[in-house]
């Protein structure tokens, strides 16, 4: 009876949570800031072209070995999708930059049937500088906001043994200390020395009498 209360109890939650996983929807095209959407837009789209010239104008210099290096990859994977369109953006909080940094992160997406084509595109600043292109990824994951909040599951697993370690250190250094209080009490609280008293010895002095 009491496992049927409790599962009684849970299925409100359930039903509400299977509601929100079903009303999914595809996430809509946004505008992005003009100072921000010219730059982004024409880095995705001299990708899906295969204009390599073009999109090396927007990337930042410390990245244009990278996308000499990877432009036929993800030409090839874009190609064939449609036109991809502006669906999150994400700016880097201020306390986590510089003074003068900008940071901004954009999520573009198409969909064809049920396969996405998705491209994330970070865009950097200084000061008042135009933005420029210093990190891109391509795939075909759902679209999702980029997030700054740094993600801590790599580091489960070595919290865990931390915390394993730490209750065997705890556990084993408890016990050694009950181990000395039962076997050598003597070490724990001493027993107090007890004070000898040196017995009094009188001598007879019988020089005076001879």
């Amino acid at each position: 009876m009491a496992f049927r209360a409790n599962f009684l109890k849970r299925l409100p939650p359930l039903f509400l949570f299977l509601l929100a996983a079903c009303s999914w929807s595809e996430p809509r095209v946004i505008e992005l800031p003009k100072g921000i959407g010219p730059t982004s837009d024409a880095f995705v789209s001299a990708l899906q072209k295969g204009d390599r010239a073009a999109a090396e104008k927007i990337v930042a210099p410390a990245a244009r070995d990278e996308l000499q290096a990877q432009f036929s990859k993800e030409h090839n994977l874009l190609k064939s999708s449609p036109a991809l369109t502006p669906r999150f953006i994400t700016f880097k909080p201020a306390a986590q930059t510089g003074p003068e940094d900008s940071e901004v992160t954009i999520i573009y997406a198409a969909k064809t049937g049920d396969k996405w084509a998705t491209a994330e595109v970070r865009l950097f600043r200084l000061g008042d500088d135009p933005y420029e292109v210093d990190y891109w990824k391509i795939d075909d994951k759902t679209p999702v906001a980029k997030s700054y909040t740094p993600d801590l599951r790599p580091m489960y697993g070595v919290f865990a043994g931390m915390a394993g370690t730490i209750i065997v250190l705890g556990s084993a250094a408890i016990a050694f200390v009950l181990w000395i209080v039962r076997r050598k009490p003597h070490v724990v609280a001493p027993e107090p020395a007890t004070e000898r008293r040196v017995a009094a010895v009188t001598t007879r002095d019988t020089s005076d009498g001879e």
